[in-house]
């Protein structure tokens, strides 16, 4: 499942997937207090059921902010009940509040997912992916391990979400890919860099791909996203078309 919800906005800091990401937590936590405890405190560490996309409307970059007329969220789940907690806490919030900002909802909607049937699927990025080994090092499709480190996060991704092996293994085929650098921080990094121009940076990657697997996997993949930090806007998928 996934749905898109839109705010009427002035302006956005340009690391805004963390008050994106804030957004959701607090859409569960007023739908469910408990579901979020579940999800967030005694599922700290867990990877989250989740992935997120945001598209900027008429927007432009001033310096290390964004002023912009309104923002989309596509936030798409395999899972049901985080779904309904998600829709029904968005619901709740007319208007959100941070960093100085008001954004009011304009529109909630449901979007149709494509169904997946096939084994060899491509893809097009709704937001970037993120690639590092396992020393934390960012990895880019031209680079020899990319595609085993990607099979790696998915094959991960399928069994901390369902509780199973892969039915086959994921093969992954790059596109037309181009870098994106993310700019970003969190509350842990705001704590200990108390300068305003100390920030995170994540090198990650959009476009188009291919991926080979079962299609069950396929499409919960397409349903959770891809990659690393795919709950904090990086990874989330479209179809484009079947092969085959």
């Amino acid at each position: 499942m996934r749905l898109a919800v839109t705010y009427d906005v002035e302006s956005l800091t340009v690391d805004y997937r963390m008050p994106m990401l804030s957004l959701v937590k607090e859409s569960l936590r007023q739908a469910d207090p408990t579901y979020f405890e579940k999800l967030y405190v005694a599922g700290e560490g867990k990877m989250k059921p989740f992935s997120t996309a945001v598209y900027l409307h008429r927007f432009a970059y001033e310096n290390d902010r964004i002023k912009l007329d309104a923002f989309t969220l596509t936030i798409s789940s395999p899972d049901m009940e985080f779904m309904l907690h998600l829709f029904n806490g968005l619901q709740q919030i007319a208007e959100y509040r941070t960093d100085g900002t008001i954004w009011n909802r304009t529109q909630i909607r449901m979007v149709q997912e494509t169904d997946i049937v096939g084994d060899r699927v491509w893809f097009r990025t709704l937001s970037p992916i993120l690639i590092e080994d396992r020393h934390g090092k960012p990895l880019g499709p031209e680079q020899a391990h990319y595609v085993e480190e990607f099979g790696y996060f998915a094959e991960m991704r399928i069994r901390e979400l369902t509780g199973r092996e892969p039915y086959r293994p994921i093969v992954m085929q790059p596109g037309n890919m181009r870098k994106q650098i993310v700019k970003e921080r969190n509350s842990v990094f705001r704590q200990q860099f108390s300068s305003e121009q100390s920030w995170l940076y994540y090198t990650a990657y959009q476009g188009t791909l291919k991926l080979e697997g079962h299609p069950e996997d396929l499409k919960l993949l397409y349903q959770a996203g891809v990659g690393k930090r795919a709950s904090q806007s990086f990874g989330l998928l479209e179809v484009v078309r079947e092969e085959g």
